[in-house]
C-alpha cells in the first residue's frame, strides 16, 4: 500500500519551527511535534523548510542508515541531513574534542568514515556506478557523526523524525587523514568506540557500494534530484560503523581506526555554547 501524507505546507512550516525553535533556545521535546510525516517525501520538505531558516553554511551532509524492518515500507535504505560550518571540528590531538548535544533530548557518538568530494557536478543525478564515486573523492579521514536533536525519543518514530530534524545531526569530528586510501580495503578496517569505560566493538564497515561508497552515491544522487549544490570540498560521513550509541551530557568516549589513528571526544551540553 502506497503511504500518504495529508500535510498542508502550513503543517510542515509549523513543525519546522517548532523544530528549530528548540535548537536555537537548546529546549528538549518529549514527543514529535505535530502529525508525524508518513513519507520520507514530506519528512525532506520539512528539512527543507528548516534548512532555508537556518542561519549557517552548509558544509556537509550525514548519511544514516534506516533500519531494515523498514526498507521495503519506505523504499529505501539511508537518510541524509545537513552538517553546518558551526558544528564541525577537528580532532584534538593529544586532547579531547569537546562537542555540543541537547542536555533535555537526545545524543548519541557514531564512529564513521568522513569522505570529502571534489567536484561532483558533471555527474548525473542517477545510475552512478563505483568507480564515478571513488573518482567523486578528494580525502577520507576517520571520525564521528554526533547525533543530537532536541526531540527526547527521536528514534522510535522510524526515519521520518530525524530526517524532520536535520538528520537528527548535531556535528561532526575530523580525525586523522587515511593516506592513500585508494589503495586500502576501508571494509577490513576494525572500528571500536569505548563510551563511559563500555566498549562497542571492533567492527568493520560493509564493502564496496554497501558501506562508505555506496553513501556518496546515495547522497550525490540525493542532493541533485532534491536541487542541492555540492560544493567541492563538501563532507560526508557516511553511516555509523559500530552502530548508534546514546550517550549523555558528561559521556567521554575514545574512537579508534586500527592502524589508522584514534582520537577522544567528550560531550558538553550546548547550554555552555554561545549563540553565533
Amino acid at each position: 500500500m502506497k503511504l500518504e501524507d495529508k500535510h498542508s505546507e502550513q503543517d510542515i512550516a509549523a513543525i519546522s519551527n517548532t523544530i528549530t525553535q528548540a535548537r536555537v533556545t537548546r529546549t528538549g521535546l518529549p514527543e514529535f511535534p505535530g502529525e508525524l510525516p508518513k513519507t520520507l517525501e514530506t519528512a525532506y520538505k520539512i528539512q527543507d523548510c528548516s534548512i532555508a531558516h537556518w542561519d549557517d553554511k552548509i558544509v556537509g551532509w550525514k548519511v544514516g542508515g534506516i533500519p531494515t524492518h523498514l526498507q521495503d515500507t519506505f523504499k529505501c535504505d539511508r537518510l541524509s541531513g545537513p552538517i553546518y560550518a558551526s558544528s564541525v571540528k577537528n580532532y584534538l590531538a593529544g586532547g579531547i574534542t569537546q562537542m555540543p548535544v541537547f542536555k533535555n533530548g537526545f545524543a548519541a557518538i557514531e564512529a564513521e568514515f568522513i569522505i570529502q568530494l571534489k567536484d561532483v557536478s558533471g555527474l548525473p543525478a542517477s545510475g552512478l556506478n563505483e568507480q564515478q564515486i571513488i573518482d567523486s573523492i578528494d580525502k577520507i579521514y576517520i571520525g564521528a557523526e554526533i547525533a543530537s536533536s532536541p526531540i527526547q525519543n527521536i528514534n522510535d518514530f522510524g526515519p521520518v523524525a530525524p530526517i524532520s530534524d536535520f538528520g537528527n545531526n548535531a556535528g561532526m569530528v575530523i580525525g586523522p587523514e587515511i593516506e592513500n586510501w585508494r589503495a586500502i580495503d576501508l571494509s577490513a578496517i576494525d572500528v571500536t568506540v569505548v563510551i563511559d569505560g563500555q566498549t562497542h566493538g571492533p567492527t568493520t564497515t560493509q564493502a564496496n557500494l554497501a558501506g562508505p561508497y555506496g553513501a556518496a552515491k546515495f547522497l550525490i544522487e540525493q542532493l541533485k534530484t532534491r536541487g542541492y549544490t555540492i560544493e567541492p570540498g563538501t563532507y560526508i560521513s557516511s553511516g555509523a560503523i559500530t552502530g548508534v550509541h546514546d550517550s549523555r551530557v558528561g559521556s567521554t568516549s575514545t574512537v579508534t581506526f586500527e592502524g589508522f589513528g584514534s582520537f577522544d571526544l567528550s560531550l558538553i551540553s550546548n547550554d555552555l555554547v554561545a549563540n553565533d
